[in-house]
């Protein structure tokens, strides 16, 4: 009888663990069209760098207005390199209401954040199999959103 528990408790749990791997959605691969260790684009100009550690960072060199992020007005957008490979994109939000609507927006494709302090504005979700992470955050000094796409594997 014991052993037939113990069979049923451990079929239980490898099942329930495939059920929610299988529920874990896929982490982003780069930012908007950018891919992860991809070198920098054509349409970007340096705004930075290389630092002493071989970071520089890149904003689009069209003056237009940036696209929307998930359908969200974006203000600016920034494109960072380690070693000429691309490994973090940001776009800034204007507004405490574009916060919100890009936390929906995350939390729709990638489901709820690993981490939420809801007093410091900030959520993140990650997946640390693959070193990749997605951070929102918002300063109520400015009303402005940051929402960064960052491979800490590069």
């Amino acid at each position: 009888m014991r052993i037939a528990k113990t069979i049923t408790v451990a079929f239980l749990i490898s099942f329930l663990s495939v059920s929610v791997s299988a529920a874990t959605p896929e982490p982003p691969s780069g930012f908007r069209t950018t891919k992860w260790g991809a070198p920098p684009a054509g349409g970007l100009k340096k705004l930075m760098g290389p630092t002493s550690d071989g970071t520089s960072m890149y904003v689009p060199s069209s003056r237009k207005k940036p696209q929307p992020l998930f359908e969200i007005p974006v203000a600016e957008e920034a494109y960072s390199y380690t070693r000429g490979k691309f490994y973090s994109g940001s776009a800034w939000l204007d507004g405490q209401a574009n916060l919100e609507k890009m936390k929906v927006a995350l939390s729709k494709v990638y489901g709820p954040p690993s981490f939420a302090n809801e007093q410091s504005y900030l959520w993140k979700w990650r997946w640390p199999a693959k070193k990749i992470e997605v951070h929102l955050y918002y300063q109520s000094k400015f009303s402005r959103t940051t929402v960064t796409f960052l491979n800490n594997g590069i």
